[in-house]
């Protein structure tokens, strides 16, 4: 289930009291503008919803991908950006049951189709530019992790739709991704060990039109190489270890994206 935090944002009539006491409007009183119609809000948040998994797709096939990337006997590794794409296709079809490649069939507002038709374009052309530092022999750690191909993709997904794609936590490495105070409310229910795992918070006001979806993140095996235990100690990215276990809440992926009518 997905809970809604919807905050209408009504404009506020300026009202002057008369001396006797009665009240009246200077000009003409115009009615409160109403909110976007729930279908579209609906639909909106689907479609934020399936980008932050598609982006979460992506970074999870670069996460098992770190032992290839990262070893310094092989040049060429041989993952392409089709190869990327193959993996990225079965990873998001094996989490939201929608296949990309019969992406015009399914059964999607054409928005929805488009914008991650757009995703799995970005992230193919970030996986493409990254060739060289992942084919890079005699280097071990290439730095071409999860939170970089997001970062990456998310700034050019951002750039070319407006929608905007950030990844956040608590405490985040980046200081880019810091939380505002909206994720670091959401941010803090994610941490709560009983909220029910991959529910999104969302949230719409009428005065802005747009939506705010977040969608949490959790740790895997690879993720603990460097989040892992022991706590405080440095990981090969020269950062301080959280001590974070396997399945906890690492994060979220924070989605604004405006209202169509």
């Amino acid at each position: 289930m997905v809970r809604y935090a919807l905050m209408l944002v009504f404009p506020v009539l300026l009202v002057s009291i008369g001396v006797a006491g009665s009240e009246s409007v200077s000009g003409r009183e115009k009615p409160p503008e109403l909110g976007p119609p729930l279908q579209a809000i609906q639909e909106t948040e689907e479609t934020a919803r399936l980008l932050a998994i598609l982006l979460d797709s992506g970074r999870y096939v670069i996460n098992e991908n770190q032992d290839l990337f990262d070893d310094p006997k092989k040049e060429q590794k041989g993952f392409s950006s089709e190869v990327f794409e193959q993996q990225l296709i079965e990873v998001f079809r094996s989490r939201s049951g929608i296949d990309l490649q019969e992406l015009q069939s399914a059964r999607l507002p054409r928005r929805t189709k488009e914008m991650l038709a757009v995703l799995v374009t970005v992230s193919k052309k970030v996986l493409a530019a990254a060739q060289p530092e992942i084919n890079r022999k005699g280097v071990g750690f290439k730095g071409f992790i999860p939170a970089i191909f997001g970062l990456r993709v998310a700034s050019r997904f951002t750039e070319i739709t407006g929608v905007r794609l950030k990844q956040t936590a608590l405490t985040p490495r980046n200081p880019m991704n810091a939380p505002d105070a909206f994720e670091r409310s959401v941010l803090q229910e994610f941490a709560d060990p009983s909220f029910p795992r991959e529910k999104v918070i969302s949230e719409v006001t009428a005065k802005s039109k747009s939506l705010r979806l977040m969608f949490p993140l959790y740790t895997t095996r690879q993720c603990l190489t460097c989040h892992g235990e022991p706590k405080g100690e440095l990981d090969k990215t020269g950062h301080l270890r959280e001590g974070l276990h396997l399945g906890q809440n690492a994060g979220a992926i924070s989605v604004v994206i405006p209202i169509q009518r």
